[in-house]
């Protein structure tokens, strides 16, 4: 089968295995640096990841730890190698910042992906006329098409991995209200809330209704990675347009705690999370007369704007059927 978890992942697979085997043999940084004769500032780059190591100073190191020329050693000078492929968004790398890059690398090597988005559908599920809408009002005279084709990029290698990893995304019932491509271009966001529903057949979409207050993910967005063969996982928090990656345990394992509460205690389960987003996509269907499908009759592109809505549908919101009403009761059955 083949690895494809990308270099970023295989990187810090590397480096994780490589930390291993020196503590294994007694050594700190300074007894390695001295015995290749690096500097100690070298070796750090290469523990911390932030400079990828080149076939001969893996060797090295490798000799000085005793693996090399055995099957662990071999392993690892693969690893090594898949470390120094360029990734499938390189060509694009100009568009993209080096958190955004370093992002991309461990959602593609991520063996389960947890979510919380409080105001935006999350990358992996965006329509690309959402996500045009989107980046054409964030970078107006940006590299707008570049972005949306590596965030379009971005969901078929997800949707090709093998195994596909483990998905689950909580939302705040506001990014379903959220009129993405404006009021006069409701269909980017009926066809955007169809789409979440089919995406539901290969993810965990959990929604988190209005009903059910201040929660912990109101105060921003974020992510968590978990991966395989040891490696540890790591969050990603949205504050302030600004994105900041973590693996320190006790972060992890607090923001953790806080997804699952999220899923166990505010959020509807799947059968009433999905019945909810069909409902938004069908009010707005009825105030704007648009087709779900993105070439059907009454779809309009970004800023064209649609047909006259139904008499009366701009004043009068449709009321929800009876099995999506929410009630105080969570555990009552829809």
């Amino acid at each position: 089968m083949i690895d494809d978890r990308g270099p970023v992942v295989h990187q810090a697979l590397l480096i994780h295995r490589l930390i291993e085997l020196r503590r294994g043999n007694g050594l700190t940084q300074e007894k390695v640096a001295r015995s290749l004769e690096w500097s100690h500032a070298k070796l750090m780059r290469y523990e911390g990841g932030t400079q990828v190591l080149p076939k001969a100073d893996l060797d090295a190191l490798l000799d000085l730890y005793g693996v090399l020329g055995s099957g662990r050693g071999r392993k690892l000078q693969e690893i090594g190698r898949r470390a120094r492929d360029k990734p499938w968004w390189y060509p694009h790398r100009h568009a993209m910042t080096v958190e955004e890059r370093y992002y991309v690398g461990l959602e593609m090597g991520a063996a389960r992906i947890r979510q919380c988005a409080p105001a935006l559908v999350p990358g992996l599920l965006r329509t690309r006329d959402y996500a045009h809408a989107l980046c054409s009002m964030v970078d107006p005279g940006g590299e707008v098409s570049t972005l949306v084709d590596v965030l379009m990029g971005r969901q078929g290698v997800m949707l090709t991995r093998s195994p596909v990893p483990e998905q689950v995304y909580v939302l705040d019932e506001a990014v379903l209200r959220r009129i993405v491509g404006g009021p006069g271009a409701p269909g980017v966001m009926v066809r955007q809330l169809y789409h979440l529903v089919e995406r539901s057949a290969s993810v965990q979409l959990r929604i988190i209704p209005e009903e059910a207050g201040l929660h912990f993910g109101a105060l921003g967005g974020f992510t968590l990675f978990d991966f395989d063969e040891g490696l540890p996982p790591v969050l990603h928090t949205e504050h302030r347009g600004r994105v900041v990656a973590s693996k320190k345990e006790e972060d992890v394992h607090s923001y953790a705690e806080a997804f699952d509460r999220l899923v166990e205690e505010h959020a509807l389960d799947t059968r009433r999370s999905l019945a909810l987003i069909e409902h938004h996509a069908r009010r707005l269907q009825s105030r704007g007369g648009v087709s779900p499908d993105t070439g059907g009759e009454g779809a309009e592109s970004p800023g064209n704007g649609v047909g006259e809505a139904p008499a009366g549908a701009a004043d009068q919101e449709p009321v929800p059927p009876r099995h999506l009403q929410i009630t105080n009761d969570r555990t009552s059955p829809p």
